[in-house]
């Protein structure tokens, strides 16, 4: 019985082309500073130049082609008075991985990563881009 090939169009963006949402045939990754790819990471440094920011104990409740939800620590250096001098404080947060390309060395990648987290009872979102 014969193998029926599926090409789903994508769109160029800057170098990435953003996925059409057809399920791929391998699992959206994120890409580490070490340009590996990670599924699923428990731990991960979202600001590869410096290692400044990022996110640990990270238990996925959702992790599908389009979009992954997790919980875990928030980990960010608050660079006072600078950020070699500066201490490292840890928020618990909920992770959303989106915004999904699809790259000819890596394959599909989420490119963002949104935290919902509190500080003193102020609820605050910061976003990540994955991706160069």
């Amino acid at each position: 019985m014969g193998a029926v090939l599926l090409i789903a169009p994508i769109t160029a963006i800057g170098g990435v082309a953003a996925s059409s949402g057809a399920s791929a045939a391998t699992p959206t990754h994120v890409l580490t500073c070490g340009e590996k790819l990670a599924f699923k990471p428990s731990t991960y440094t979202l600001s590869c130049a410096d290692a400044n920011a990022g996110w640990t104990g990270v238990t996925w409740s959702v992790w599908n082609d389009s979009s992954a939800t997790g919980r875990g620590i928030l980990r960010q250096n608050d660079c006072t008075p600078n950020c070699v001098s500066g201490k490292f404080i840890n928020y618990r947060a909920t992770v959303t991985l989106s915004k999904v390309v699809s790259t000819k060395k890596h394959g599909e990648l989420f490119s963002v990563a949104t935290f919902h987290y509190s500080v003193s009872g102020h609820a605050k979102t910061e976003v990540f881009d994955l991706v160069d």
